[in-house]
This record gives C-alpha cells, sequence and structure tokens, in this order.
C-alpha cells in the first residue's frame, strides 16, 4: 500500500466517502473547524445543517431506516452531550448509526478547558461501543470498526470521540480503504442452524394456532416474500409490530395487520391471545409489542410454544420462553424454511386463519364508523383515512408517541411490502417526527414525507422548520393540537386514574409560527374540509404545515390496550 500524507480531518472525510456516506448531519463549532476546514473538497458528502445536535442524531436514526445505509451525525464539544437521545433510540431501536463528537485536546477535559468532559462515559452507556481517536493514523482502523460494529449482529449506535488536535494534526497513513461490509444495512446473511430449523418446522405444522410475528428485524431484512411463502405453505396468520409495519402487505388474506400495545386492535391481538405458537421473526419481543408480555401470556400453563428467529443471540428467548432458538438473519432463514416445507410436501395443522377474513372486515368496519365521524374536534381516525385515499406511492409517514402514531398505525392500511412507517418506539421521546421527516425526507428525495407531531412535541423542535424550508423538503407537518401532553393525560386518567398535573399549556398558532419560517399552512377543524386540506398540502411541492385540533388521550382512547377497561366503565369513546 501506498502511504500519505493527510491531516485528520481530511483522512475523516475520505473514509467517509469510501464507505458509501452520502449525507452527514449536524452543525459546526470551534472544536469541529479543522474538519469543515476540508469538506468543501469532499462534495459528494453533503453535510445537513440543523439547529440542534439531538434533531441531527434523530435525523441520522431515521436515514438509516428510510435508506437502509448507517446514518452519521457530528457535533462539536460544547454540544456533545445533545445527540444523546438520537442516539440512544437508534442503540435501543437496533438502528446502525454513527455519531462524532470533537472534543478539546486530549488531557483538556482534566484541565477544565471550556466544553471538556469526559464524553466516552457518557456515550459508553447508549452505544454498542464508545471510541476515542488521539492519533491521526489510528483513523482507518477506527473507522472501519465503527461501521463493523453498527452493522454486526444486533446493529445499533456507535460514538467516535475526536479531540480537535487530531483534526488539525497530519500523519502518514497507509491504510486507506474501507471495510468490506460498507455502509448498507443489511450487511451478512447468516442462516440458522439447519437442525433447530427442522425443529422449527416440525412445531409450525403440528401447531393449531399457530401465528407469525414480524418486527423490524423482518422488515430490515427483506423478509416479507419468505415469511408469506412459509404462512401460505401452512396457512399461517401474520401480524407486525409497529416498527414491522410493511414487512407484508396489509390486505393479503393472511395478514392480521398490526398486534400489540400501541396501534394493536383487538380484532388482530385476539390471533395473539388465542396462539398455541407463536413464531417472532425479527422482533424482540418488547414490551409495546406484546402489551407488557401479556399478549401472547407469558404465565407457566397459558403460555403458547415460541420459536424466535433473530439476528442477535442476546434478543433470542429473552423475555419469552423460546422451545426453538434461530439466531440467523430473517430473509435467509425463512426462504431456507420455506423451500424445506414446499420440498418435503409438508402441510400445516392450522385452523385459525379461517377467521382472519372475518376479523378484519369487523375492524374495518370499526374504523369505518369512526372515519364518518362528523364531530369537532376532528376524530383523528376520519383524517387517518382520508389521508390513506390521498397519499402519493411514493410516501413515509413519521410518528412519535401520540395521536399521530397511533391512529397512523393502526388505521392506514398498508398494500405494499418496504418501510412506510418510522417510529421511535424503543424510547418513545417527543421531538422526534420533525427531524425524522428530514432524515427520511433528504435520504429518499423522491418521496412525500408526512410528520405525525403533537404540539407538545412542536415546542421541541420548531427550529429545525427552518432547516425544512432552506432544504425545500417535501414534508408535511400534521400538528395535532390539544394544548397538552395528551399522552400523559390518557396515562394519568386511565390508568392512575388520578387527578391531572403538568399536562395542559396555552393555546399557540402554529400556522403564524409556520409562515414566520417561511412555510405555508392552515388550520384545519371541519371535517367536512379534510380530503381538500390535504390535496392542497401534497399540491404544495415543498413543506406545508396543517394544524389539527384534536382531543386529547383522557377524553378519546386511541387503541391501547390497558386503556379500554376505564373507557368502557366512564363511558368513553374509543377504538379497539
Amino acid at each position: 500500500m501506498v502511504s500519505v500524507q493527510v491531516n485528520g480531518g481530511r483522512l475523516i472525510l475520505e473514509m467517509l466517502r469510501l464507505h458509501g456516506v452520502r449525507h452527514v448531519f449536524g452543525l459546526p463549532g470551534e472544536t469541529t473547524l479543522g474538519l469543515y476546514r476540508e469538506w468543501s473538497d469532499f462534495p459528494d458528502i453533503t453535510h445537513v445543517l440543523t439547529h440542534d445536535e439531538r434533531n441531527a442524531a434523530f435525523m441520522a436514526e431515521a436515514y438509516a431506516k428510510a435508506t437502509g445505509m448507517v446514518g452519521v451525525s457530528e457535533a462539536p464539544s460544547p454540544g456533545a452531550a445533545h445527540p444523546a437521545p438520537g442516539v440512544l433510540e437508534s442503540f435501543k431501536g437496533s438502528v446502525p448509526t454513527i455519531c462524532f463528537t470533537s472534543d478539546v485536546p486530549c488531557g483538556g477535559d482534566t484541565r477544565n478547558m471550556l466544553s471538556g468532559f469526559d464524553q466516552t462515559a457518557l456515550y459508553k452507556a447508549i452505544t454498542k461501543e464508545s471510541l476515542i481517536i488521539t492519533r491521526v493514523r489510528d483513523i482507518p482502523h477506527i473507522i472501519r470498526r465503527a461501521f463493523r460494529i453498527s452493522l454486526s449482529g444486533r446493529p445499533g449506535a456507535v460514538h467516535i470521540r475526536v479531540p480537535l488536535d487530531v483534526y488539525e494534526s497530519s500523519d502518514e497513513v497507509f491504510d486507506i480503504y474501507a471495510d468490506a461490509c460498507g455502509c448498507m444495512w443489511v450487511s451478512d446473511r447468516p442462516l440458522a442452524d439447519l437442525q433447530k430449523i427442522e425443529e422449527a418446522i416440525e412445531l409450525l405444522a403440528s401447531a393449531v394456532r399457530p401465528v407469525i410475528v414480524c418486527g423490524q428485524g423482518a422488515l430490515v431484512s427483506g423478509a416479507g416474500q419468505a415469511v408469506l411463502d412459509l404462512a401460505q405453505l401452512l396457512n399461517i396468520p401474520v401480524g407486525t409490530t409497529m416498527t414491522g409495519k410493511g414487512c407484508i402487505p396489509e390486505d393479503h388474506p393472511l395478514s392480521i395487520r398490526l398486534i400489540g400495545a400501541r396501534g394493536g386492535t383487538s380484532y388482530s391481538n385476539r390471533f395473539l391471545l388465542d396462539a398455541d405458537l407463536v413464531f417472532y421473526v425479527g422482533s424482540n419481543t418488547d414490551s409495546a409489542g406484546t402489551d407488557g408480555w401479556k399478549m401472547p401470556p407469558s404465565c407457566p400453563g397459558k403460555a403458547p410454544k415460541v420459536i424466535q428467529l433473530d439476528i442477535s443471540r442476546e434478543a433470542v428467548g429473552n423475555n419469552y420462553h423460546a422451545d426453538v432458538c434461530l439466531v440467523g438473519d430473517a430473509k435467509a432463514t425463512v426462504e431456507f424454511m420455506a423451500n424445506r416445507v414446499a420440498e418435503q410436501g409438508i402441510t400445516g395443522s392450522a385452523k385459525n386463519a379461517d377467521d382472519i377474513a372475518f376479523a378484519m372486515r369487523e375492524l374495518d368496519s370499526r374504523i369505518a364508523d369512526a372515519s364518518k365521524s362528523e364531530d369537532r374536534p376532528i376524530h383523528p381516525a376520519r383524517f387517518m383515512k382520508a389521508l390513506e385515499g390521498k397519499m402519493p406511492d411514493m410516501s413515509m409517514i413519521v410518528v412519535e408517541a401520540g395521536v399521530g402514531s397511533i391512529y397512523s398505525a393502526s388505521c392506514i392500511l398498508q398494500r405494499k411490502m418496504g418501510r412506510m412507517l418510522l417510529s421511535n418506539y424503543s424510547m418513545g421521546a417527543l421531538g422526534y417526527s420533525v427531524p425524522g421527516a428530514i432524515g427520511a425526507a433528504v435520504g429518499c428525495p423522491g418521496h412525500t414525507v408526512f410528520a405525525m407531531c403533537g404540539d407538545g412535541s412542536f415546542h421541541f423542535v420548531a427550529g429545525e422548520l427552518e432547516t425544512v424550508r432552506r432544504l425545500g423538503l417535501d414534508v408535511k407537518i400534521i400538528v395535532f393540537n390539544n394544548n397538552a401532553f395528551g399522552w400523559i393525560k390518557g396515562e394519568t386518567e386511565h390508568v392512575y386514574r388520578a387527578r391531572q398535573f403538568a399536562t395542559d399549556f396555552t393555546q399557540v398558532d402554529y400556522v403564524k409560527v409556520a409562515e414566520g419560517f417561511g412555510i405555508p399552512g392552515e388550520r384545519l377543524d371541519d371535517p367536512q374540509r379534510i380530503e381538500e386540506t390535504i390535496s392542497r398540502a401534497i399540491a404544495a411541492r415543498g413543506p406545508y404545515l396543517i394544524q389539527m385540533p384534536v382531543l386529547s388521550q383522557d377524553k378519546l382512547v386511541p387503541p391501547v390496550p390497558r386503556w379500554i377497561p376505564s373507557a368502557r366503565e366512564k363511558n368513553l369513546p374509543y377504538l379497539y
């Protein structure tokens, strides 16, 4: 190999370019100027200027979901702690990202140098690995390692700490090349153990009420067609978690749509409650997808048999006793299983698929009733069904905890395979949907992106409206306006049965806020104007904001299983 004399800032950018990185989200500071000085020589790596380091990390996380590439963000040392919420979402949500934070010169943090602190200690707890570069010559090795770690096994976040003197120093370097994985997610497709695959097939074929549940791992792996092939051979119902929505078309005869505690309905969840076997494909069986491990039940005597397939051995059997543990890539393993079933002429014993058509008709009827509501404030289900009919073919919806997420996940029927709904339900922090929509729109410029934003969340991210406007992104921001942290009001009312406290705030004219940033918008408070308003927003190629008053979740109860008993007891309207 030929050695090259190069400074640290240029070398980092060259290593990102070699790994196929096309966008980096962040903002400058004094400690990153050594990097920014070199950036103009790398026009194939677009720097996306943001207004907050936290938002930059959320953008990188959503970018990874939307593109299937490692998301990259960067922050200067004064804001080096700010990316933590976005980095943590990547880590908990198994999304490959790399966050660079610049730092004071090595040792400066112990001398009370301005903006210096032990970044490694902070990020070690919320990443797969926190790395520090102390010498220019180590940059190629460390960046290759960061990409490899972020993509290996259970994907996730990696942090790289770069002292400012490393950006500015030069050294002779000879190993300037990319890791073989590059930045593509998925990077490897290992097959699960063959003997265990045979055991899994035997259990699936003998089950009378089996269900396949697809999580994000199945969606990312592109396992949808393989899952359908296996399900059709054995006549097994298939549901998805919120993060797995889109793994299979939701209008398929074997689809029971969304399951669990975040958008799952009684019409879908009953299949899990009655199951004698559940096959989890790329799902970590978290509390949201299982309603706190009550669907299916995990208690002895009631729990069904479980097969769990995941790329991470750590995840398999973590929350449910797994009768068969399959460690491998979802697509490769399920394809192999389907081929074995077909080759051997295996037939299944499943009987519950006969119930799907009736259950889904009942669900559609329930949603249709809500979508015809003339109530004011507008019923969110009515807005979602209207949006479903108006969305361009190339669309994405970015949601966060609140009205927009639950109703879009449950009411909008996704008829095509692929990622359409992006959520942050690993941590559920507010302030995700707008920066997430920016990340998705930057990564997929041909898509129209809908950011479903609560008004409580909007206050976290209003400054990024300038980013949306400056970049001219085709992002439609829907602000569900109830002047409250509505999810907390719902939990307080339906679970704690307590008086409301510290949940309400004053009315803000979000349309005027948007107009101040140069973004057109309008207030939607008449159900008769929903279709024309959505059409107008979509026709305005570029950003648009819709402010829509809604009831808070203590008054209109969305499909959240543990809130439904309270809704029935208090005779409140609900959808479940």
